[in-house]
This record gives C-alpha cells, sequence and structure tokens, in this order.
C-alpha cells in the first residue's frame, strides 16, 4: 500500500541562489574531473530548471524495487580459449524517483547490481545505471528535454561492443552519455528540433580503446494528418579515440512515422553516412514497430543500420535486429521472448568503415523467461539466456545460462511540494 508524505516547498529567490553558487563552482574548480563537471553541472540545471517557476501542483512518486538472482554459465566469458562455468549471485536495489507539475517531468532511474561468483572471485563486481529524463515546457510551442546516463558495468555483462573482438578477460568501462535537445512547433504541421549527442567511455583496459564522441542534429517533422508524419534530421558526429586519429561524418535521414493509436506504431528512416576525413559514402537505416495486439500480447521489434563508435576505437559498421515479445497468460503469469542480433558487416559495400574481412563478426542472443507474481509484491522471474558469437576467419563461441530472480515491490511513496 502506498504511502504519503508532504514535502516543504523551497522559495524561487533560495534555488536561484543555491544554481549560481553551485554553476560558479562547477566553472571554476580546476581540481574537479571533466566527469564530475559534466555531473554538477547537470545537477544544478535541473534544480534550476525546477525553479524557474512556482507549481502549484507538484507530484512526486518514489517506486523501488529489490531483487535477488542467483545464475548459472557455462561459458562466462562468452570466450572461445577460456570457457569458464561459474555460479553466481546478484542482488539489485532499483529506485524509480519521479517529479511531475503541469510544465516540468523529471524521471530518475538508479539500478545497482552487486555480483558475485562463487570460486570466481576476480568476476566480482559493483555496477550501477543511472538514467535522467527532464522535460520542460516553455510554451506552448517551445519544449526542453534533457536524457542522460551513467553505465558504470563490466565487459563480462554487457552487450554494447558484442560484435567486437573476442575478450578473455572481464573488463570495467564507464560510459557517461548526455542529449539535450530542444523543439520548437513552427505551425500546426511543422516542428524543428535542435539536440546534442556526447559520450565518453573509458576502460580499465589497454585491451580496449578510451574514447569520447560528440555533435549536433537538426530535425524537421511535417505531420501529414493526425495518424502520420514525415521525418528528417541533419547530423554531424566527432568521434575521438585515444591515442588514435579523429574522424568526423555527417549522416542524413529521411523517414515516415505512422501512429494510429497508442496501440500501434510503425516508423522507417533511410538516408546517408559521409566521412569528412576520405570521403567515403555509406548508408543509413532504421526500422522501428511496436504493436499491442490484444490486452494480453505485446509486439516490439527493431532493424538498423548505422555507423558507431566502438572500443575498438574505430567507428564500426553495425546491424542490429531485435525482436520482443510478451504474452500474458494467465492474471499471475506473463511468457516473455527476446532475440537480439548484431553484426558489423558492410552489407552493400559502401565502404563506411576501415575494418577488414577478417574482423567481420555476428553475435545473437535468444532470451525465453517466465515470470509468475506469487504474492502481490513478490515476482519470481525464471530464463534461460543462449548467446552465440562467431568471427568470419571461423572462431566461435556459445554460452547457456539459467537465472532465477526473486524480485520485491516495496512500498511506494507519494508526495505533493517543492
Amino acid at each position: 500500500m502506498a504511502r504519503t508524505w508532504k514535502a516543504t516547498s523551497c522559495s524561487r529567490a533560495a534555488t536561484s541562489s543555491w544554481c549560481r553558487k553551485v554553476l560558479r563552482q562547477g566553472r571554476g574548480s580546476r581540481a574537479l574531473t571533466a566527469r564530475r563537471r559534466i555531473v554538477l553541472l547537470s545537477a544544478a540545471a535541473i534544480a534550476c530548471c525546477a525553479g524557474w517557476r512556482a507549481a502549484s501542483a507538484a507530484e512526486w512518486k518514489l517506486t523501488t524495487y529489490l531483487g535477488q538472482t542467483v545464475l548459472y554459465n557455462d561459458n562466462l566469458l562468452l570466450s572461445r580459449r577460456n570457457e569458464i562455468d561459474a555460479i553466481g549471485f546478484t542482488t539489485t536495489p532499483h529506485l524509480i524517483l519521479e517529479r511531475n507539475t503541469p510544465t516540468l517531468t523529471i524521471k530518475l532511474d538508479g539500478r545497482f547490481e552487486f555480483n558475485e561468483y562463487i570460486d570466481h572471485s576476480n568476476f566480482n563486481s559493483q555496477d550501477q545505471f543511472i538514467d535522467l529524463n527532464v522535460e520542460k515546457l516553455l510554451s506552448e510551442r517551445s519544449r526542453l528535454n534533457l536524457a542522460a546516463d551513467l553505465i558504470r558495468d563490466t565487459t563480462l555483462r554487457s552487450e554494447q561492443d558484442a560484435s567486437d573482438r573476442f575478450l578473455d578477460d572481464s573488463i570495467r568501462f564507464v560510459t557517461v552519455r548526455a542529449n539535450p535537445s530542444w523543439t520548437y512547433r513552427l505551425t500546426e504541421l511543422d516542428d524543428i528540433s535542435l539536440s546534442g549527442n556526447y559520450r565518453n567511455t573509458s576502460y580499465d583496459s589497454a585491451d580496449k580503446t578510451d574514447y569520447q564522441s560528440y555533435g549536433p542534429t537538426i530535425g524537421y517533422d511535417r505531420r501529414l494528418s493526425e495518424l502520420d508524419k514525415f521525418t528528417s534530421s541533419l547530423s554531424y558526429l566527432h568521434f575521438d579515440p585515444e591515442g588514435k586519429a579523429s574522424s568526423d561524418r555527417l549522416g542524413l535521414l529521411a523517414g515516415y512515422a505512422y501512429e494510429p493509436s497508442e496501440r500501434l506504431l510503425l516508423s522507417g528512416q533511410g538516408g546517408l553516412s559521409y566521412d569528412l576525413n576520405d570521403g567515403d559514402v555509406g548508408y543509413r537505416a532504421r526500422i522501428n514497430a511496436r504493436y499491442l495486439l490484444d490486452d494480453q500480447t505485446a509486439l516490439r521489434a527493431l532493424l538498423s543500420h548505422d555507423i558507431e563508435p566502438s572500443g575498438d576505437g574505430q567507428l564500426r559498421t553495425r546491424n542490429r535486429a531485435s525482436v520482443g515479445v510478451t504474452y500474458k497468460a494467465t492474471e499471475l503469469t506473463t511468457l516473455g521472448l527476446a532475440v537480439d542480433y548484431t553484426d558489423n558487416y558492410d552489407y552493400g559495400l559502401s565502404g563506411s568503415t576501415e575494418e577488414d574481412n577478417d574482423e567481420e563478426s555476428r553475435y545473437y542472443s535468444v532470451r525465453p523467461s517466465v515470470a509468475w507474481q506469487i504474492a502481490e509484491d513478490w515476482d519470481l522471474v525464471g530464463e534461460y539466456r543462449f548467446r552465440h558469437k562467431a568471427f568470419e576467419g571461423g572462431d566461435s563461441a556459445t554460452s547457456n545460462a539459467v537465472l532465477l530472480t526473486l524480485r520485491y515491490r516495496l512500498p511506494t511513496l507519494t508526495g505533493e511540494g517543492f
């Protein structure tokens, strides 16, 4: 049962004074690292946005989960040489904090994983996944958004470089991403948007290459009817790997989106990618679908071909496909199936990356699951994971894993105030 608490509102003057102080500290302190400065300034910006105007109907909500997972994996590293079978335990506190007013929405999602493995303590880790989304309505026509996240994980569990080379050890990495954007409605049918994209990834190993990438995007949407619209964007990407040559690319996308109801979304985009350094031209493509067949069955699908940063210190061609299905078999039982596929083959021979044929690889995973609501606040989830990775030269690896997760939903806290 939810509990209600009341928060005391802060004055606008006090908030503004605090914001100015923190912003001065963030700009002036040489002792702060770049990452800490970004986090500090982001927090100050959010607080300042919250204090722009008094909100009479601010609502807070805190949702908390606690999960315990036991797993067995017969090839923990997904390695073709160093196959390690292990039993592990993962404890996961998960918190979601939301604040809503008529003009401001803030959502902070934090998940903290504590992983331990029997007889393989060198793989133990404490991982953090923090995601922030802010939306500020400036007027009926203008809107600001901020999406940012911090990921502190290991290559043992992450699939961000799934189509890169085999690794025979677990490598810690930290990724910081920020995506601010501004959208303005020109007319009843036309929208324009300006956005920025920043990413910084660092690894605790010389086997991987630290890198950062950033660049702006200009978008234009034209509503064709109440159900569909034309979409387009022009983007610039600067990729700067540590100790290697940087590269710059222009990207163009144009497409169509159809959303007749909340139950169905279909969108597709295609375009070009141009390397400003050597003149290579590649192509880009994205297809996204979401369909709620009925009250029991939901389907999602994603297909993309694009150029992405990688821990190998190069921009890589990545083809991604993802399909997920959930089916509510009974009031208390839900079945799920997720299939993910990634490769770095440059279909069409567009010459959009420098990778050799020997480095071409494919990766896929299949994850069937079943979830039971065993009590009002308790869920039990069983999952099987099959993963396979293969390179053009013939090297391949396979892993099988079984996971059992018990999750408890703590009472939700709600309140009103600042």
